[in-house]
């Protein structure tokens, strides 16, 4: 039983990397390839079955009626990691990492730009970016946060179902290629840009 239960747990908590590590990065403000882990995110249907299975397979031994002797032994004290209690817990915190996903996006609070300063006429542009590995709200603030530090961006708007992000900017202040190679930087990878 505890094996299984920590099987499901470990496979609960690997279904939900490709989501947890973005949030992680951008609460310690770190930057780096926090998009390594969307590759995960194919697996993930497959992390599920399992987490499902063995923690079926727990519950099913916790469960299943026990063999009773017909002597006055005494009977052992079951330790705790061996209680319907541990088990619930650990079901119960491998259906939070399950779900991650779906809940994670009340974990950000979009924050304006400091200040941003005005464009002069003439040099705003509008760049349409396709980005590849974006699976949940975690990978969209966490390429959102590492495009608004560009000096000269004045607006982002990062959509993970369309796969996609819309960057304003002063094209006197930075360019095209900046905001591709800060998108790169977080580790995911940038598949296409235009400029509208």
């Amino acid at each position: 039983m505890k094996l299984a239960g920590l099987t499901g747990l470990l496979t609960a908590f690997v279904s939900s990397l490709c989501c947890t590590v973005p949030l992680l990065t951008l609460l310690v403000g770190a930057t780096g390839s926090a998009g390594g882990w969307a590759w995960l995110e194919p697996l993930r249907p497959y992390s599920i079955a399992l987490t499902v299975g063995a923690l079926g397979w727990a519950w099913y031994e916790q469960l299943k009626p026990q063999k009773t002797m017909e002597c006055n032994c005494e009977t052992k004290k079951t330790a705790f990691w061996q209680t319907k209690s541990f088990l619930g817990v650990m079901t119960a915190m491998a259906l939070l990492l399950l779900a991650f996903p779906s809940y994670s996006n009340w974990l950000y609070q979009d924050k304006d730009q400091a200040t941003v300063q005005p464009a002069q006429a003439g040099t705003q542009q509008v760049a349409y970016v396709t980005i590849k590995g974006m699976s949940c709200e975690g990978c969209k603030h966490h390429i959102k946060q590492e495009v608004t530090k560009i000096k000269g961006v004045s607006a982002v708007d990062v959509s993970y179902q369309k796969g996609a992000a819309t960057v304003k900017y002063d094209s006197k202040k930075t360019s095209l290629a900046d905001i591709k190679k800060a998108v790169d930087a977080t580790g995911y990878k940038v598949t296409s840009t235009k400029t509208l």
